[in-house]
């Protein structure tokens, strides 16, 4: 029998975290209020790193990342898998990621998110009305996963969802990553803690997060390292179109193979 295993958990989404409608209601609304436990200047460079972000309406990011996977005997490994990101506030969302499911494709266009496996020339694909926030929302709702790595970054507000539920932060000093000079940014929460590695010069953008979760045992990680953002690209708008490959299978969005398409299982 194949041992079990256990995943870190990986959403720290407000969106994930809280009944949708109560954030999407509540929390674009509400102003956060800061811990007195939270440094002053880890809470200013989360903020700049955040308000940088929502200012990008295009960019490019290519991220590499990783997941701990700790099996009863014991037993750790790392599931790893590497993606690029395309992103058009108003137009869509593409992400292509290879990994131990190969290659496998997502787009939104604003009104229709898709999902394609390529190994298994297989589909999936719903409707979801609104923007990209909504999108990652309901991906995460109808897979009950992780799809995109580090998707709590990609929010037209990252802000308000990496604060919710922290207990404590700190700066802790600018170091390496990537070759670059980075901020180093460390926080508690409840049932995670988790770190952010934000570019030090002009354009402050994350370069690295990890997500441990510090209650199971051995302690699982996330890690994502990002880099080649580029701002100045200039995206197609049919680049957020899916076209189901001739011959391939469609998979019904209750059908549970449906996590296949993205998640390691």
């Amino acid at each position: 029998m194949r041992p079990k295993a256990s995943f870190p958990e990986l959403p720290t989404s407000k969106y994930w975290r809280q009944p949708l409608v109560l954030s999407v209601l509540f929390m674009a609304a509400m102003p956060i209020k800061l811990s007195a436990e939270v440094d002053a200047e880890a809470d200013r460079i989360l903020r700049d790193m955040s308000n940088y972000m929502a200012g990008m309406e295009t960019f490019k990011v290519d991220a590499d990342a990783s997941t701990d996977v700790i099996f009863q005997d014991g037993r750790k490994i790392q599931l790893t898998g590497y993606g690029t990101a395309l992103v058009d506030r108003d137009g869509g969302l593409r992400f292509e990621r290879q990994s131990a499911v190969g290659k496998s494709v997502l787009t939104y266009n604003g009104t229709v998110l898709s999902l394609f496996n390529e190994a298994l020339n297989s589909w999936a694909e719903f409707p979801v009305e609104g923007g990209i926030d909504e999108a990652i929302d309901e991906l995460r709702t109808v897979l009950s996963a992780e799809v995109i790595g580090g998707a709590d970054l990609l929010y037209s507000d990252p802000y308000p969802g990496l604060m919710l539920e922290v207990e404590s932060g700190e700066y802790l000093g600018e170091t390496i990553v990537g070759g670059e000079r980075a901020h180093h940014l460390s926080f508690r929460a409840a049932e995670v803690d988790w770190q952010l590695w934000i570019a030090a010069g002009e354009d402050p953008v994350p370069v690295k997060y990890v997500i441990t979760s510090k209650w199971l045992t051995g302690a699982p990680q996330f890690m994502v390292q990002f880099s080649g953002f580029d701002s100045s690209i200039s995206i197609a708008p049919d680049t957020f179109d899916f076209e189901a490959p001739e011959g391939s299978r469609r998979i019904d969005v209750t059908n549970p193979d449906i996590s296949r398409l993205f998640v390691v299982e």
